[in-house]
């Protein structure tokens, strides 16, 4: 009898350590997936604020007074020079200036841009694709 109920158990093994083989495949794909997009924003935040600190260093003296001045308009336009200057636009997937514009009467200069990630493992069998959104902002300041 005991060498019945061993033969019934046969096999009940592999399909255990498959099954945890497969979680732990997918926890690896998951990590993997999530460390891509935390660096891929990292990058683009380095973009966005190398475009930020072009914005405000574009800005020019007006007649409204000493301190120099930027305009939203100039920020798009530089934000948009830099990240095809720098390659940006070649390192990253869909990068966009999503938004320009300027507080503090023109003193401050905000960029946000967006780009879209692959992710490593998925993508291979799915087209996963994750959109990100960073934001940086950078002060005009004068030099006497």
């Amino acid at each position: 009898m005991l060498r019945r109920l061993h033969a019934q158990d046969a096999g009940q093994t592999s399909v255990l350590v498959l099954g945890m083989l497969l979680v732990v495949l997918l926890l690896v794909a998951v990590m993997a997936g999530a460390t891509a997009v935390n660096l891929e924003a990292r990058k683009l935040l380095s973009a966005a604020d190398g475009a930020a600190s072009a914005a405000a260093q574009a800005a020019e003296q007006g007649a409204s007074g000493p301190t120099p001045r930027v305009s939203s308009d100039q920020v798009r336009a530089q934000a948009q020079n830099y990240l095809a200057v720098s390659g940006a636009d070649e390192r990253f997937s869909g990068v966009v200036v999503s938004r320009a514009w300027v507080t503090d009467a023109g003193e401050t200069a905000h960029v946000e841009l967006a780009a879209v990630v692959d992710l490593p493992v998925v993508s291979a069998i799915l087209p996963a694709r994750v959109p990100i959104s960073v934001e940086s902002h950078a002060r005009v300041s004068l030099n006497r």
